[in-house]
């Protein structure tokens, strides 16, 4: 207790102390005049007023409505402490309201203050409405079915491969429009996509290049295209003959080739598919050697790198 007195005395004895207790007592008396004046004189504030607009099924709209309106409203400064402290009314539009039954949904100035008036303060003036007007064209006619193109380039880094064509979640999309736009229109484009150096599968959502004066549904397609990595791989491959005619065998020495690749992981253990050939009608039969060319025939294109060896093989010839 002794010492919350010695306190008390030595803040009335500092010049510096009541200074500052004498500002703040200032600002106080200020700031409660200067809000008494502002709550009660009239006040501009600019309150931004979320829009929903009620649909038919069977129309869609051909651009988009705004989200919010900014609205500029003149009240009592007092009555605006309501605005910061409560979430403002959504704006909901009737379509049936505003539409002039020749494919547009039309709101001008007047309306737009008209509908906004009684969710605001029953006393608020409203100055002014941004965007002044809504003006959007519609259509009610059934959607039409395109093709979606794909617009995307695909790399993947030097010891992987894409294994497999490229997946899509959906081939086509429906397209809304007035008849004649409708018409000239056949697929439908994603935007331009690339991806480089990929070492795993891309699973991506892409979105539908928006066309003018129409609207597309869904306006985005999931993708996937499958990347694997690629391992070393041997395998001994028979050699095939072709083009042998009738009554002629055609016996090869060595009788197959060894082929190394690379393989996808996920094929790492079956069987390739590739095959090796000696065609008869290379053979020469003027020259001195016995030896004919081997080629690979048919190589699916998850392999990559294909080598074999020998390149050539020995022959005999027996006739039956």
């Amino acid at each position: 207790m002794k010492l919350l007195d010695q306190m008390r005395d030595r803040l009335r004895e500092s010049p510096r102390t009541r200074s500052i207790l004498l500002y703040f007592g200032f600002v106080i008396i200020s700031a409660v005049f200067w809000s008494f004046l502002t709550f009660n004189s009239d006040v501009q504030l600019d309150v931004e007023v979320p829009v929903e607009l009620s649909l038919p099924n069977n129309v869609h709209l051909l651009a988009k409505v705004p989200d919010t309106l900014t609205v500029t409203v003149k009240d009592r400064g007092y009555r605006f402490i309501s605005y910061l402290f409560h979430k403002t009314p959504k704006l909901t539009l009737r379509f049936s309201d505003y539409s002039d039954g020749n494919s547009t949904f039309k709101i001008d100035q007047s309306h737009l203050k008209k509908a906004l008036a009684p969710i605001l303060n029953k006393n608020a003036d409203i100055v002014s409405v941004l965007p002044e007007s809504i003006n959007i064209r519609f259509t009610d006619l059934p959607g039409k079915k395109v093709p979606v193109k794909t617009d995307i380039i695909v790399e993947p880094r030097e010891d992987y491969t894409q294994f497999g064509a490229m997946i899509k979640s959906q081939d086509s999309v429906l397209v809304f429009s007035d008849a004649k736009t409708l018409s000239e229109i056949n697929e439908v484009y994603t935007y331009h996509v690339e991806e480089m150096d990929l070492t795993d599968t891309l699973r991506r959502r892409v979105t539908i290049a928006p066309i003018n004066g129409a609207v597309v549904e869904p306006r985005s397609i999931d993708i996937m295209v499958p990347i694997e990595k690629l391992k070393p791989k041997s395998q001994a491959v028979k050699i095939s003959v072709r083009n042998a005619p009738p009554g002629i065998k055609m016996l090869l020495f060595p009788s197959d080739v060894e082929v190394n690749f690379l393989s996808p992981a996920s094929r790492i253990s079956e069987d390739a598919g590739i095959t090796a050939v000696v065609d008869y009608n290379s053979v020469d039969f003027n020259s001195h050697s016995n030896k004919v060319y081997v080629s690979i025939g048919e190589i699916p294109a998850a392999y990559q790198n294909v080598e074999y060896a020998p390149d050539s093989v020995e022959y005999i010839i027996e006739k039956h």
